[in-house]
């Protein structure tokens, strides 16, 4: 399975920024990513990736 790491802005829109084939590699990009002192107006967020 492949899991797509995405950026989601406050209006809705999406963007896919990466995609992963380990779920736990993903979330741990996800935790390094919000150590950096990312803007909280996004979520980056994890899903399992429909398009591969």
């Amino acid at each position: 399975m492949f899991w797509e790491l995405y950026r989601q802005h406050a209006n809705g829109k999406e963007e896919v920024l990466r995609v992963f084939r380990d779920l736990e590699v993903a979330l741990n990009c996800v935790d390094r990513i919000y150590q950096q002192g990312y803007p909280m107006h996004m979520a980056y967020l994890v899903r399992p990736s429909c398009n591969v």
